[in-house]
């Protein structure tokens, strides 16, 4: 399509005045243009002589373009700023947040807090320590049922042998009453009772002793002392007869001496270390009277003439 501009002029107008007329805006543009800035101001054009429609297609395009290329350098420019507070958002570090945080909520023993953990640990160690207190109690309740058991063989076994002499065993249970005996007792056992059972048992002699064990009654035990009381059943035999002793009481004292209980003192019923000397002529180890007393007995009750 083609535009032209006419003049209220009479008379004709030739063709050739047009184009020279039209020329003349055209060059004009053309030294406007390198006077505007390149990027940021918008370009008018002014169209006055023939634009075909492709043509103009293209220079719309072409403006269109333009402006937004400018307007998005524009947005750019106005968005760029308010992307750059980006740094308290990296500010997320809770780790001093944690360690002030009170520790209480957290969990310490199988999902527990500090406070129940702390009365679970308490109740253990007093569960612990009474279990630890229960057991030594019953070990050394243990320990004590064992020593009062030891002190009742040890006695049941002195009053079987320490009484039990004739002619023939003599020798014999000495030497197992012996290893029954310990301290004192033993002592004095070498030096007297041995020389007096050497001359009571002579070959050919007919006095015998026997003692046999009936009951044992444990008294005190603490762990290297002990007390015990023996009932024993005496006889004494003498060419004249036979004297029976029932329900003869001994009471010993014993001692643990290398791991083992033995008999330490010996007193009859109703003798103790004040008066245990007083009785003489009778056998040793023969609680209240011996062999020569016996038979003065039996003579003292014979009819006189």
């Amino acid at each position: 399509m083609t535009a032209k501009t006419t003049r209220d002029e009479p008379g004709e107008v030739t063709d050739t005045a047009a184009p020279e007329e039209t020329e003349a805006p055209e060059e004009t543009e053309v030294a406007d243009r390198p006077a505007r800035p390149a990027a940021k101001r918008k370009r008018r054009v002014r169209v006055i002589e023939v634009i075909d429609d492709e043509d103009l297609d293209e220079v719309l395009e072409a403006l269109d373009a333009e402006d937004s290329k400018d307007s998005k350098g524009a947005e750019d420019d106005q968005e760029a700023p308010p992307a750059r507070p980006a740094k308290p958002a990296a500010k997320p570090r809770p780790k001093p947040r944690d360690e002030s945080r009170p520790p209480a909520t957290r969990p310490v023993l199988f999902g527990l807090g500090r406070v129940q953990a702390v009365v679970v640990v308490v109740l253990v160690a007093l569960l612990a320590s009474l279990a630890i207190w229960q057991w030594r109690t019953a070990s050394s309740l243990s320990a004590e049922e064992d020593d009062r058991e030891a002190v009742r063989e040890i006695a049941s076994a002195y009053g079987d042998v320490a009484l039990n002499y004739n002619a023939r065993n003599y020798q014999t249970q000495a030497g197992k009453a012996q290893k029954l005996m310990a301290g004192d007792l033993l002592d004095g056992f070498k030096k007297n009772t041995l020389p007096s059972l050497a001359q009571a048992f002579q070959p050919g002699s007919q006095v015998a002793v026997s003692s046999k064990t009936d009951q044992v009654y444990v008294g005190s035990v603490d762990g290297r002392f002990a007390t015990a009381v023996v009932m024993v059943e005496i006889s004494l035999t003498t060419k004249d007869g036979k004297v029976n002793q029932p329900a003869t009481l001994l009471r010993l004292s014993l001692s643990k001496v290398g791991g083992d209980w033995k008999v330490t003192e010996q007193y009859a019923s109703g003798v103790n270390e004040s008066n245990k000397n007083q009785q003489q002529g009778g056998l040793p180890g023969v609680p209240g009277g011996g062999a020569s007393k016996t038979p003065k007995a039996e003579k003292s009750d014979k009819p006189r003439d």
